[in-house]
Formats: C-alpha cells, structure tokens, sequence
C-alpha cells in the first residue's frame, strides 16, 4: 500500500500552470510566468520572475495583476503585456522595467488594450484595435447598435512606439500647463495606415536589421475567413517615419481650424511611413519568421491542400534571389520545403544563426530539432527531460534554449542548455524546482501502452495505474479523452486537462485506472493517421476506445462492467457518441461537447471543421452528419451522462449540451447539466475548474464505485476546510 499523500482536488489547482519563458540576449537570466489561483478574487494571477542563471537566484518581478507576455529589450530590461487589477476597463497594457527593479513604467494606454507586441528599432511594434473603428460610433448615432454578421470590416491595427520618446513625452505631459499639452503629440505611429483597406492583422513579423515588418493578414476578423489571406512586406525607416511624423503633427496643430478641416478632405500622404508591397503567396500561406540576415523567409503552408486535417510544412523563400517575383503567381514555385522528411506538424519555428528551431509531436513525446536551409533534421538530445513541451521553447540568437517540459515522473520544470544547440553535449540545467512542492503525492504510475483497433490500426494511450497496482486485480476504467482532434495527450505525469477538468490522480488514488487515447486523428503520428477520422468521426474513435476495453480486458486488468468515458471539445463529443452509441460504458461525461453535427455547423464560429471532416455541406447531404452524430442513436440510450458547458461558449454553442440534455431526458436516461456563467469554451476561472474536477469525480465515484452521488459538494469536507 503506498505511503505517500494522496493529493485533493484544491490541491491540483492551486499548483497552476507555467505559461512562458524568455531568455535574456546574452543568455545569462530568464523570465517566467507562473499562473497560481487568486481564490478570494476568483482568477488565475499570472506573476513573472526573474532567474539569473550564474548566481542560481529567483526572484518574483511582478506583484499583482496577471503577465500575459514579455520580451527582453536588452539584457537588464524586460517590457511585459500586463493586466493591471486596479484598471480593470483599460485591458492589457505594456510596462517595462528598466533594469529589472522598482516599478515598471507604463508605456499604453490604448482603449480596450493590447493583444501583442514585438521589439523593433527603437521601441516596440503592438497589435491593438483602432478606437475608432472599432467603437463604429457615426455608425451607432445614426442606426443604433448592429453586427453585419461575418461582413464586419476589422478594426486590427498595428502600431509603433518610440521608448525613448513616449518616455519623454510623459513627463512633459506631467509638467506643462494645459495650453502647452494641447501642443505636445505622442510619439505613436499606426504602420497599418498603409494598407489599402481595412483587414485583420493575424501576425507580423519585424526584420532583425529593423528595416522591414511582414504581415500575415486576413479580410476580416471572424474565423470563417481564414483561408481568404494576403501577405506584405512594409520597408521602413522606423527613426525617420517618426521624426517626419512628429514633425507632421506639430505643423497640423499650429495650423487654424479652417484650414485643418480642408486636410481633412485631402487623403493623408503616408509616404513618411515607408512603403508597402503585397506578395503574391499563395492563401494560407503564413510567414513564420525572417532569417537572421534579413534575406530569407520562413513560411508554414499546406502543400496538398488546405483542409483542417492536411499538415503543414516549413517552407524557405529567398528575397534576394526571387525579389522580381515578389507580385507574380510563380513566386510559390520558387519555396524550398525543408521539413519533407518529417511527416510531423511542425510548430515554433525559430531562425537563428544555426538553424531552424522547431518542434514537433512524436507518439506521446514532444521533441525539438534543428533544421538546417538544405532540410537536414537533426533532432537534440535533451536528456529525456521533455516528454511534454508547454508554451513556446525560446532560443538565443547564439543558441541557447529554454524550455519548460514535463515527463512520465516529473511535473513541468524549466530547463536551460549550457551549450549552444551547435554542440553535441547540450548540458541541460533545471532551473525550477516546482517538483519539491509534490514530492510526497501518490500520483499513481504513467506509462504508454499500444493496442490494435477494430480495422487493424495501431492506437497509443498513456495508462495510469495505481502506485500499488495488483496484477491479480481487476480496476474500474476511465477513459479521458483529448480534445482537438488535432492534439495529443503525452506520457506526462500531470497534463492541464488533469487539474482544471478530470481528476486523473483523484481516480487512481480510488483505484481507478485511466487511459488517455491517441485516436485517429491526434497528431504525432503523420499524415495517414491524421485523416483517418475523415468521414467517420465518432465511429473509428468508438473503434480505438471499444478495441482498448478488449485490449486490457484480455491482459486481465480491468472490470468490464465499470468503465466510463470523459473528455472536453473534441472529446466531450467523443464522450458522447460512445455514450450513446455504445452499451460498453457505465457512465460519460460530456464537457463542451457536440450533440449533433448539423446543430453544431450552422451555429460555431467555425463551420469548416464539418465540411472539411464530413465532406460538405449538411445542406447539400446529411447522411454522414447523421450518422457521426451522438444523437442519432438517442432511442437506443442508456448510459447516464453528466453534461458541463460553458453559457457563451462560440466554438461549441450551448445548444448542443440542452439538445443531449433534452434528448436523454425524453429517453428518462440520466443525465445532469451544469453551465457555467460567462465562460466560453476553456473554463477559465479556479473556483468553476474545481466545480468541474468535483463534478467529475463524484459522478464517476458513483457510478464506478457505488459512492453516493453528490454533484453539488454539499457534504465535502474539502469545501469546508477553503
């Protein structure tokens, strides 16, 4: 019998989650962001630390308020994107830090906030929404309020602020008179005035020369248009726009009034800026990083085809050597794929001088590799520390890597290299030391098993067994499945999903095995598995669960007749099928689920998922909308199903869990319903996550082992003791 701590459900999501790290340029000090629970204020607060590598100290850099990104400007100061809790209406604003102490100065103030932000030149690049377009105030005074559904025009822009002079510009506007401030103008330029319409800006992409920003764009903001893209480059001297600027506003300013207003009927000349080309790539065509040169591009795109399901590739383009094609349909026939032979997602890449850094799923591990131009991957040898890799890996430009991963044994810790990802022997060094806080939980054994499914298929699953697991006995069964499907559950000892959702550790500490299922479709395993669930969502993924009750059933490690079935998005709908359509389970759990295909098509914000799987339109044809449907198979019903949603849910609407609710309640299966206000498809608040893990638990605890069901916690003695 194990001796070690058998964790509760508050214990799992006070831990939190890391959420980044950034290396300083010389390599000598990291910034990271841990997010712990605020339970009083009911919020996960994101604070950022500082590790200084030589000296092997920690220390905590931000106090309140939540980090949602940071890069370093130089080695000693680190500009943040921070959510102040004394401004709550002014959203994410920009800080920084000089020299890592005191306070950090405020460098926003933008309306509704800031989404993200770069370094570039003498400042920084952000992508924020234009107040004015954004508010379509003529538009309101007239008309009232409307959305001119998926035809809206987008009011994304991007932005370009002198440090230097915003910083000097503040204390003027601190110690001039009224009259004086009406004279001074703030040293921000919008870069995306240059575009000819208004369009959504995805992503941009600053030059490290300082000379030139690449933006991935969009026509419009909603999700529905994302394969309608354009790409640009922008050639800009970011010192001189800003002087011609400055100098521009000034002269506007001193004019009379009558003469501003015949400007205004002028077009405003933008040649200040610089200048602006489209390139001709084809759509979908994302640009990923620029080299280090400044010469090159690094693109992602799907070869074959642009369905949900195709991989993407990393793709080089040579500016200097095809320039004269940057505007002709050719230019696609001049990229070089350099990832061909890894028949794997890649994501993250990174150009430094040595190479492409990217990384990929692999079977239930993450691994990281360098590319070289000529598409040689050579994978590193991070010591087996990363079966799971959380947030983005960051790499110096002289190649030294950071990452924060997770194994089979060891919650997330961060790591760094020694040694440049040139070398052979990266010397990787744990920085964190979250495991300390663990050490005495039983959180059960991890490990990978693989299994035939019904039509021959090779499936993975990550299986926990109890820390005192008896080969002579037979378990219960919970399968948790992920969602996606385009994802992956590693062979990690404690995933997200398993302190915000489904409480895996909880289970094994009653006894119960989980299995966490690779189906058809999950990534990490190449192209042909990808698609394998097309046309037949639900049904292969019956398959691969069905064929691993059989599996473990004939080793002789569980009880046939207790086995149920969890998951969230992808896998709430996964949930539901096998609960419906299939008499093997003795209860599911249905998180953010889809009921029904067709209810699910013509109410997301993302109707190209259906066509894409089930190969076209419902209106067109619903035989394959019918029969992947959890609820088409509502009169044959009988497995007990709880239901979790959230109320403004947009990718998975709410509809779908009343219609299984509705559904079973007609069948008198049983079945309950939770929604949860205000939250959408993640459930993002800690005091709604531990509602969830205890909704799962109980539910499966009753159901699985006979315990009385208590969904509301009103006997917990957890509940009593926060």
């Amino acid at each position: 019998m194990s001796t070690k701590e058998k964790p509760s459900i508050t214990d799992l999501v006070t831990l939190g989650f890391v959420t980044s790290a950034k290396i300083s340029p010389n390599g000598d000090k990291i910034a990271f962001v841990q997010a712990k629970p605020h339970w009083n204020k009911n919020q996960y607060e994101r604070l950022c630390y500082i590790h200084q590598i030589k000296e092997e100290k920690t220390y905590q850099l931000t106090r309140s308020g939540s980090v949602f990104q940071m890069e370093w400007i130089n080695n000693d100061s680190l500009a943040i994107l921070k959510h102040s809790s004394t401004d709550k209406e002014s959203g994410n604003q920009i800080y920084v830090f000089d020299s890592l102490v005191g306070e950090p100065w405020k460098v926003t103030n933008h309306e509704k906030g800031i989404q993200n932000f770069k370094i570039f030149a003498q400042g920084l690049l952000y992508l924020a929404r234009d107040p004015e377009r954004q508010e379509k105030k003529k538009r309101k005074d007239k008309f009232g309020s409307y959305v001119y559904f998926e035809h809206e025009k987008s009011a994304s822009a991007l932005y370009y602020v002198d440090l230097e002079k915003i910083l000097i510009y503040q204390k003027e506007m601190k110690n001039k008179t009224e009259n004086e401030i009406k004279a001074l103008v703030k040293p921000i330029i919008e870069i995306s005035k240059l575009l000819d319409e208004p369009l959504s800006i995805m992503t941009y992409i600053p030059s490290k020369q300082n000379d030139a920003i690449y933006l991935n764009c969009k026509i419009r903001d909603d999700l529905v248009h994302f394969t309608e893209t354009s790409n640009y480059r922008i050639s800009i001297n970011p010192k001189k726009a800003m002087k011609s600027y400055l100098t521009k506003e000034k002269d506007k300013k001193e004019k009379k009034k009558e003469d501003k207003e015949n400007e205004k009927k002028e077009k405003e000349d933008l040649s200040y800026l610089g200048e602006i080309q489209k390139i001709a790539f084809p759509k979908e065509t994302i640009i990923s990083e620029v080299s280090p040169n400044g010469k090159k591009l690094l693109l992602s795109m799907k070869e074959r085809d642009n369905l949900f399901y195709t991989q993407g590739d990393y793709w080089i383009f040579d500016l200097v050597k095809w320039n004269d094609l940057i505007d002709s349909e050719e230019i696609a026939e001049k990229f070089r794929k350099i990832t061909g032979d890894l028949d794997r997602n890649p994501y993250s890449g990174k150009w430094v001088k040595d190479g492409i850094v990217l990384a990929y799923a692999d079977g239930t591990k993450t691994k990281i590799a360098i590319v070289s131009e000529t598409g040689k991957i050579t994978e590193l040898d991070l010591e087996g520390h990363i079966n799971r890799l959380y947030s983005e890996f960051d790499v110096t430009q002289s190649g030294y890597l950071c990452f924060f991963a997770s194994t089979a044994n060891k919650l997330t810790e961060l790591y760094i290299t020694r040694k440049p990802i040139k070398e052979t022997n990266l010397e990787i060094k744990q920085i964190t030391n979250f495991n300390d806080e663990v050490k005495t939980w039983d959180f059960g054994t991890i490990e990978t098993i693989r299994w035939k499914s019904k039509d021959g298929t090779e499936i993975e699953g990550v299986l926990r067994k109890p820390s005192n697991y008896d080969s002579q006995k037979k378990y219960p069964l919970a399968f948790i499945i992920h969602g996606g499907p385009q994802s992956f559950d590693p062979e990690s000892l404690l995933e997200y999903s398993e302190i915000l959702y489904y409480p895996s550790v909880q289970f094994v500490n009653k006894d119960i095995l989980t299995l966490k299922v690779n189906y058809r479709g999950s990534i990490g395993r190449g192209q042909a598995f990808l698609e394998l669930n097309k046309d037949n969502l639900g049904v292969g993924d019956l398959w691969d669960i069905e064929s691993a009750i059989d599996y473990l059933d004939k080793k002789g490690m569980i009880d046939t007749s207790k086995v149920g079935c969890m998951g969230w998005s992808q896998g709430g709908y996964i949930s539901a099928f096998v609960g419906i359509h299939s008499k093997r389970f003795t209860a599911v759990s249905v998180g953010a689920g889809i009921a029904d295909w067709y209810t699910y098509h013509i109410s997301n914000d993302i109707p190209m998922f259906t066509t894409h799987y089930l190969s076209g339109s419902p209106f067109r044809d619903r035989e394959l909308y019918e029969k992947t449907a959890p609820i088409s198979k509502i009169k044959e019903a009988q497995t007990p199903m709880l239901i979790q949603h959230g109320e403004v849910d947009q990718r998975v609407p709410i509809t779908n869990a009343k219609e299984l609710y509705r559904g079973l309640k007609e069948m008198n299966i049983h079945v309950e319903l939770f929604i949860y206000p205000g939250m959408g498809h993640p459930i993002t608040k800690p005091r709604e996550n531990r509602a969830i893990m205890h909704q799962n638990l109980n539910w499966f605890s009753h159901y699985l082992l006979g315990e009385e069901l208590d969904l509301m916690d009103e006997k917990s003695k957890e509940e009593k003791e926060d």
